[in-house]
């Protein structure tokens, strides 16, 4: 079956409502996960019409396998109620995991290249909690929320312009957010077309919050632990844990889907990947995914003695490809799951995103923290939010994962274990900031760009990094892709 019949297969299956069916009947789920994993297979591995390296393709079906059995699981479980797995097959998977190509090939015979898939906006600055190492930073007394009309003209004209229709929200605590008399779930719940996931603290997350992100049905939230209760409320405050514990109980009983977001530091990196953490969180708890972002030194009070060392995350990468192929979980680190993503996904990159901040300004990342352009200084000169995507930042980083891998050959694609401009590669990401002569977002980002006892460390990390990690992935890619 050729990858175009393998889409419109699964997207009849959708608009029928038979993929919906058949993850909630018990008799029919089997036969519909077997058609489902097949037909991912059959585009990823053995069609890999990119011509990506046979072994990442391996990998990168695994995880969206994992990711698949972890929807399956929930409805098997009772986790996800009606609506919120209607609009999780119809909305995430239809339109978002098979995309839209006509609206992206139209895009690029106006502009000469593939637009994002997805964007982060962080609507506001604003939190309840003051969590060590924050790449919000600390301006708490002065916190800043984006325009409630600028943030729905943002999902409008993405999915309109560019058929992205998959928002991820972060923030501050994006359940804080108010403007124009709405909340976040009143905007989310006025875009069906789009599925969000957002990242919260989830302390926030009661009972009525919790029936109404079910009613909208096209969210999922990813609730921030950092181990269990000592080490969550040590970075977190006091009490924060129990508060996590409760949130997950109301989700549950809502049937709304979540997951977890876990900060991987030099203190509790073999925890979280842990057995006991794993059956904790995946079996006990219900959460279906998992996200992990090492610690980045450039937030509130940072740290490079917080940040794992070159050894520990050879170590997580291997754990974490034995929970990948073994476990069956799908709990990715942002890093050293880059195969996943064939690299580096910052700056608009095609199947990637840029980030949108509470202040308008647009990022690579919200890992990379420095900007040219402004959403509000935009759309007052007539301009759309695709004007960035051509900024000399933007296609700076851009040019830079093509050389690295995104646009080569198998045999030329370089170490995707690492594949971070700014953490991995701290060099060529402050050379780009100083070309372009791109703003900071914030002090702490501007303190950075400033300080070369920060450089120096940041490239002496990253050598041995390259030592340590580089080995791997000749193991795990380079021979197996021989063989």
């Amino acid at each position: 079956m050729s990858a175009q019949m393998t889409r419109r297969t699964l997207r009849e299956k959708v608009k029928r409502g038979l993929l919906g069916f058949g993850l909630r009947n018990d008799r029919f789920r089997p036969y519909t996960m077997k058609f489902l994993e097949k037909s991912l297979y059959d585009y990823i591995v053995v069609e890999n019409p990119e011509g990506r390296p046979h072994q990442v393709q391996q990998l990168r079906f695994i995880g969206m396998k994992n990711l698949l059995y972890a929807g399956a699981r929930g409805a098997q479980r009772g986790l996800i109620s009606h609506k919120p797995l209607t609009m999780l097959t119809e909305t995430f998977v239809e339109r978002f995991v098979l995309g839209d190509p006509e609206k992206i090939r139209a895009f690029a015979a106006v502009h000469g290249f593939e637009p994002p898939s997805f964007l982060v906006i962080s609507p506001t600055e604003n939190c309840n909690l003051r969590c060590l190492g924050c790449y919000a930073g600390d301006r708490s007394r002065f916190s800043k929320s984006l325009d409630g009309a600028v943030f729905q003209r943002i999902l409008q004209e993405k999915a309109e312009a560019w058929g992205s229709h998959f928002t991820v929200i972060s923030g501050g605590e994006p359940f804080l957010y108010r403007s124009d008399g709405m909340d976040l779930v009143q905007i989310i719940a006025r875009h069906p077309d789009q599925y969000f996931l957002s990242f919260t603290n989830g302390t926030l997350i009661n009972e009525t919050l919790a029936d109404r992100l079910a009613q909208a049905g096209n969210v999922t939230p990813a609730i921030s632990v950092e181990g269990f209760e000592e080490e969550t409320d040590a970075r977190r405050g006091k009490g924060t844990f129990a508060k996590i514990l409760q949130a997950m109980r109301f989700l549950r009983e809502a049937g709304v889907p979540f997951g977890i977001s876990v900060t991987a530091t030099r203190r509790n990196a073999e925890q979280i990947l842990s057995d006991r953490f794993l059956d904790f969180f995946f079996e006990e708890q219900g959460a279906l995914y998992g996200w992990i972002f090492q610690y980045m030194p450039i937030g509130r009070d940072a740290s490079f003695d917080l940040l794992v060392t070159p050894e520990q995350r050879l170590w997580m990468l291997q754990r974490e490809l034995h929970i990948l192929k073994e476990k069956g979980y799908f709990y990715v680190d942002f890093w050293n799951g880059g195969v996943l993503s064939l690299g580096c996904i910052a700056a608009g990159r095609p199947g990637g995103y840029l980030h949108v901040d509470w202040n308008g300004n647009i990022a690579p990342c919200v890992f990379f923290p420095y900007y040219l352009d402004n959403v509000y200084e935009l759309y007052e000169k007539g301009l759309s939010l695709t004007e960035a995507l051509k900024s000399p930042l933007f296609r700076e980083i851009r040019s830079w994962q093509g050389e690295y891998g995104y646009h080569q050959p198998p045999e030329r694609v370089q170490n995707l274990f690492r594949p971070c401009p700014i953490r991995d590669h701290h060099a060529a990401a402050r050379t780009i900031i100083t070309k372009t002569q791109a703003r900071a977002l914030n002090a702490e980002a501007a303190g950075a760009i400033e300080d070369d006892a920060y450089l120096q460390r940041f490239i002496d990390y990253d050598c041995r990094l390259q030592e340590v990690l580089d080995p791997e992935w000749e193991r795990e890619v380079r021979l197996r892709e021989a063989c």
